[in-house]
């Protein structure tokens, strides 16, 4: 187990890097959602590589594949359908990641601040997401507004028009 200033240091790492995973999706214009999702099937296969090296590493390996699945599965469903499945799939991965890995028997072979600065990425690359998903929807118009005509405004002021 880590200590106070460990875990505020590692958390922060964890920070630092959903930081710069928010800054990559303004840079790139690109929805955060997708990147959270590539970034949560990532960080789900992380384990699977500290299982391999665990001393039951076939249990352990297995194990590790299944919340691949499950994580897996709701990020493809963000990449396809919401970006609440992932804002869900990042924070129940903090959980799950602190409760298996940190204080449960996961901890044997997952390394505590690899754990703890994950915990910290998922739950603000959650929040993000969340954040971003609330803005785009309140920054919609309404869906009674009239489509602009653009086309048709444009070709009456043509070179050439019929007066």
């Amino acid at each position: 187990m880590l200590d106070t200033v460990e875990i505020a240091l590692f958390a922060g790492l964890g920070v630092f890097f959903a930081i710069g995973l928010a800054v990559l999706a303004r840079w790139s214009k690109t929805r955060p959602a997708l990147l959270a999702a590539y970034a949560l099937i990532a960080i789900s296969f992380f384990y699977v590589g500290f299982a391999i090296r665990a001393e039951n590493s076939g249990t352990w390996t297995g194990f590790e594949m299944s919340a691949v699945a499950v994580f897996g599965t709701l990020a493809g469903l963000s990449i396809i359908g919401s970006p609440w499945f992932v804002t869900a799939g990042l924070a129940l991965h903090a959980a799950w990641t602190l409760y298996e890995h940190y204080f449960g028997s996961g901890s044997a072979f997952a390394p505590a601040p690899f754990v703890v600065a994950n915990a910290g990425f998922d739950v603000v690359a959650a929040l993000y997401v969340a954040f971003m998903t609330l803005k785009a929807k309140f920054a919609k118009e309404p869906e009674s507004a009239a489509p602009e005509r653009k086309l048709a405004a444009r070709s009456q002021n043509r070179k050439g028009a019929a007066k």
